[in-house]
Order: C-alpha cells, then structure tokens, then sequence
C-alpha cells in the first residue's frame, strides 16, 4: 500500500492522475475570517490552508489566500506552490519576536538560502492575523502565486479542479537576522508533500471578502 500510495502521488506530481487517492486536505469553513479552506497539518504541528477565488480566469492567473498557524518553538516555516522546494513561489515565515510574523517571498534554485522573489507578493491580512503565548497565525493573500515561469521554461498553474500536490519545510533553527525579511536561514531539518483538493477552497464573492479582511 505504501508503495501504491507514492507511486500514485509521483503520477499526480507529473500530472498523469487525477483523484486515484484520497487528498491529505480537508474542508475548514473559518469563522474568523469567513473563508473556506483545504486546510492540512504538517508533521511539525503547523497547520496550512488555501483559498482561491471560485470564479477562474482562462490564463490561470489569480489570487490565493494561505493560512499558517504554527507553534512559537519553530524556527522557520516554508511553504512550496507547485509541490517541490525549487524554481516555484514559495513563502517563508517565522515568528519575530513576541507581537509580529514575518512572511517572505522567496524562490529556491539550490540547497542555499532562497532569494527574494520578484514575481510574487503577499498581502498580510489583519483579521486572521495573530500572536500569543503558544501560536503564531498569519493570513495573508498572494498575488503571483496561482501561475508561475516564463517563455523559455514554460508555464506552470494551480490547477483548481484538481488535487494539487504542495509542498512544505521546516526547521527548529532560527533565522539568521529575525528582522530582516530578506534574512537567510539554513538548509530545513524535515520536508512533506501533502495534496489538497482545492476544490473544496473555492469562495464565491472572493475580492469582497479579501477587502473586508484588510
């Protein structure tokens, strides 16, 4: 079973399956924010949920909402767009100390420190954004995070009619400057591959609610 289910997630990865296995998301209607989410818990206790609009443009291009709630001990969170850690958006996130959470756009091309990445962007959204004594919860909207590449190497989309394989890392290390949003870190000390079934994350009237939450 174990090799049918890898076998299956390297064919949903290449995009030669559709729906052959259960997704490791789930639907979460969130009260704070009003949205609903595939949301899924990490192997570290971080939970992640995504939101897309459900009215889709034919070029794929479109907004995205992340959710990342974490525990205060880890040193950073990574989260992967297109399934893997490299050559696609991704958002590093850590805590700074005790009022604020710093979220990153990054892209990797390496086992080094990601860069900055220029082709995408995160919105930080107050309501569903917050701090205590255990937690951190950052909800923020991506905007270059649904479609990703260029001409030479080609295209590549958040399909949302269909599991899609993410990725995440992690690492107890903190970061090398918490103030710095640009700051490097070292290689993540654990990684995972869950699939989450964004159809159930679709919202209606979804640039309203974004504003609402601002």
């Amino acid at each position: 079973m174990v090799l049918l289910e890898k076998l299956a997630r390297v064919a949903a990865f290449l995009g030669l399956a559709k729906r052959q296995f259960e997704p490791d998301s789930s639907v979460y209607e969130d009260p704070e924010t009003g949205l609903t989410f595939a949301s899924c818990t990490t192997n570290r206790d971080v939970t992640v949920r995504i939101a897309i609009p459900d009215q889709i443009p034919a070029d794929k291009i479109y907004d995205t909402v992340i959710q990342v709630a974490a525990p205060n001990d880890i040193g950073w969170f990574g989260w992967a767009w297109g399934g893997h850690m490299t050559y696609n958006p991704l958002a590093i996130l850590w805590a700074n100390g005790t009022n604020n959470v710093v979220l990153s756009p990054r892209i990797a091309y390496g086992y080094f420190s990601p860069p900055e990445h220029p082709d995408s962007s995160y919105t930080i959204l107050s309501t569903g954004t917050h701090i205590n004594e255990t937690h951190w919860q950052v909800t923020a909207k991506c905007s270059g995070c649904s479609r990703w590449g260029d001409e030479w190497i080609g295209y590549t989309e958040l399909d949302p009619d269909r599991q899609t394989i993410m990725a995440y890392a992690w690492s107890n290390y903190p970061v090398d400057a918490p103030e710095d949003a640009s700051s490097t870190f070292a290689i993540h000390q654990s990684l995972g591959h869950p699939i989450y079934d964004l159809t159930v994350a679709k919202n209606a009237d979804f640039e309203a609610k974004i504003q609402a939450l601002l």
